[in-house]
């Protein structure tokens, strides 16, 4: 029989009832209230400052009911891509301030589009672009500054919470060496799952020392605990987890706190999977969105189509200038080609723009900072991605997507395939020029930075979807403006 907390209540709450707080309930209140507080703060401040514009030019601009509310409705869909209205959203970030002007530019040529070409077509007269493009401009820098003055009050007034996790000696030290790593505010309280674990000491991966507490902790919280607690986490295997642990978890998620298990954790706060928990059968277990005939499938290969088309149309001439300058400049062939795999496994071969110096591939199959084989205009051209366009003609012939993993050097790949179970996993989709581990982990150079990026593949394989694409793009606009390629 497990011991009571000391804090725990002697008469707990019965079958039926009531605990002082519904912690899961209050949670998702506070996230849809301040939703709907964002949102409309968003229009009334879209408002004031289309009409105010208007109203200072006089009879210059010409209102109309288009031109007043689909902007706006551009504009905070684009923001909800990038989580502008969600309440854990680190708002203070230079991250994600470059996320929301990079994603209003965006929402700015789409409402332009919209507004000035489609919706142009009739006898009455359209509204004003300087204004309508001064109203865009105010709007991002001010809601901006709107979600920077509520995180940092958030901040001051609501202190930092914890988790309360509960580790084995398996998941435990991986949970604890990851959760380190990501830089996550919380604190954490760790409660051991296994009685024989009771005052040891948990390695983290990092040379550091975890101590668990000496008791099994699963406490009935009252309105002040819950309030200091974000969630519980589960970092142990559940089936090996005692019955009454198991009812008493199962009370807290439904009635107190949400309980994550280890996968939906790495899900839901760092958009990855933990590669531990990924077995043979996979994609039989999990609930894809990705299935062989999707209609987002055919729809994505359709888009990926006509936007290459059009991309390559519109970036010959860049690709045409930069080829002649690595022609004059540094001598030999300007285009690299080099065998990937692909959808499947199938291999295709890759073109780019060449920015090493011949050979470079025989030696060092990865690049490092600072490599001497990447030559002077070849580092702008990584930095910039510029490198990369002619990978359009691999989407144009359905080598590759626009958006998916990326596309593995075929020498890699067998080593990948030989040393990490389930690599193969990430060719259940077509390779892309961008993708969700692109966007989310910086180049990596070793095997452990392969399984960190294969975690972020499978995390955009599972979700597969319109969404999940349409945040990687607006991320990969931040990633070429702020020069991250190598």
């Amino acid at each position: 029989m497990i011991p009571p907390h000391p804090n725990t209540p002697q008469n707990p709450p019965d079958a039926s009832g009531t605990l002082p707080v519904a912690r899961r309930r209050k949670g998702r209140k506070k996230a849809f209230f301040f939703a709907v507080g964002l949102a409309v703060s968003d229009l009334i401040l879209w408002f004031l400052l289309y009409l105010g514009l208007s109203k200072v030019t006089g009879s210059y601009n010409k209102i109309s009911v288009d031109a007043l509310l689909m902007p706006i409705a551009v504009l905070m869909f684009c923001m909800a891509l990038i989580r502008g209205y969600h309440y854990r959203t680190d708002f203070a970030s230079l991250r994600y301030a470059s996320e929301q002007l990079i994603s209003c530019l965006f929402a700015y040529f789409i409402a332009a589009f919209i507004l000035f070409v489609i919706a142009s077509f009739g006898p009455y007269p359209t509204s004003s672009r300087g204004i309508f493009t001064l109203a865009v401009v105010l709007f991002a820098l001010l809601s901006l500054l709107t979600r920077r003055i509520y995180w940092f009050g958030a901040e001051a007034t609501g202190g930092v919470r914890k988790f309360l996790v509960i580790i084995d000696d398996a998941l435990g030290p991986v949970f604890c060496r990851d959760y380190l790593a990501s830089g996550q505010p919380e604190q954490v309280r760790h409660i051991a799952a296994d009685r024989s674990l009771l005052g040891s000491p948990v390695p983290d991966g990092t040379g550091r020392t975890l101590v668990v507490e000496a008791g099994h902790l699963l406490p009935h919280f009252d309105h002040e605990s819950a309030n200091d607690y974000e969630a519980v986490v589960v970092a142990a295997d559940l089936s090996k987890l005692e019955p009454a642990v198991l009812r008493r978890l199962s009370e807290i998620h439904f009635r107190e706190l949400p309980v994550y298990s280890t996968e939906s954790f790495y899900e839901t706060y760092w958009k990855r999977l933990p590669l531990g928990l990924v077995g043979p059968g996979w994609p039989l277990e999990a609930d894809f969105s990705l299935v062989q005939h999707s209609i987002y499938t055919s729809i994505k290969r359709v888009f990926d189509f006509l936007v290459a088309l059009i991309a390559l149309i519109i970036s010959a001439p860049i690709v045409f200038l930069f080829a002649l300058i690595i022609r004059l400049t540094e001598g030999g062939g300007p285009f690299y080609s080099q065998p990937r795999v692909g959808l499947h496994g199938v291999p295709f071969t890759l073109f780019k723009l060449r920015s090493m110096r011949p050979g470079s591939d025989k030696g060092n199959a990865y690049t490092t900072e600072g490599d001497s084989r990447v030559t002077p205009l070849g580092a702008f051209l990584r930095k910039t991605r510029l490198d990369e366009l002619p990978q359009l003609w691999n989407v144009l012939r359905g080598d590759m997507s626009m958006i998916g993993p990326r596309a593995e050097w075929v020498r890699l790949v067998e080593g990948y395939e030989r040393d990490i179970p389930n690599y193969h996993y990430r060719h259940l989709v077509r390779p892309g020029i961008t993708g969700w581990a692109q966007v989310n982990y910086p180049y990596g150079a070793s095997l452990e930075d392969t399984l960190q990026k294969l975690s972020y593949d499978l995390y955009y394989i599972r979700n597969f979807s319109l969404r999940l694409d349409a945040e990687v793009l607006l991320k990969t606009l931040h990633v070429m403006l702020f020069g991250k390629g190598r």
